[in-house]
């Protein structure tokens, strides 16, 4: 009997022992499935972490090249406004010269209008008299009246010189 009850005790254990093993088999398999899961996210975390590392470098050297572009136009834009501003200073200074020959010369006009020889002045030559316009000259050819004033301040400029 002894002999008896210890094989029955084994039988017990042996089929509680092959209990286990299927039940530990049939979890080693659904971690298998599920390690390849794993597996496959892994490798697709990997290749999303690959193309974020590359957008992330394209928009540094992006950044990089609209830094330098951005910085490529304020030194020309620099260099604009700098030869801007020489050229206005030129203008500003051909302006003053020219107010000032102006109105020098609209002095002359005026000193020769009232004393049409010159005589009245050391530093202007006297004029040269223009010719009658009865003498050669055709009727087509005399200087109508409006631009004897022009006539007047182009030889007065010419006297400067």
């Amino acid at each position: 009997m002894l002999g008896t009850v210890l094989d029955l005790t084994m039988i017990v254990l042996l089929l509680v022992t092959s209990f286990w093993c299927v039940r530990v088999h049939r979890r080693l398999a659904a971690l298998r499935t599920g390690q390849s899961e794993i597996a496959a996210f892994v490798d697709a975390l990997a290749a999303a972490t690959e193309r974020a590392e590359r957008a992330v470098q394209e928009m540094k050297e992006a950044g990089s090249q609209a830094a330098a572009s951005r910085e490529a136009q304020e030194s020309e834009l620099r260099t604009r406004r700098e030869e801007l501003q020489r050229t206005l200073e030129a203008a500003q200074r051909m302006q003053r010269r020219l107010e000032d020959v102006l109105g020098h010369g609209a002095r002359l006009i005026a000193e020769l209008r009232t004393d049409p020889r010159g005589s009245g002045t050391e530093s202007a030559p006297p004029e040269p008299s223009a010719p009658e316009p009865s003498e050669s000259r055709p009727p087509e050819l005399e200087e109508p009246a409006r631009r004897r004033p022009a006539r007047d301040l182009l030889q007065a400029l010419q006297k400067l010189r």
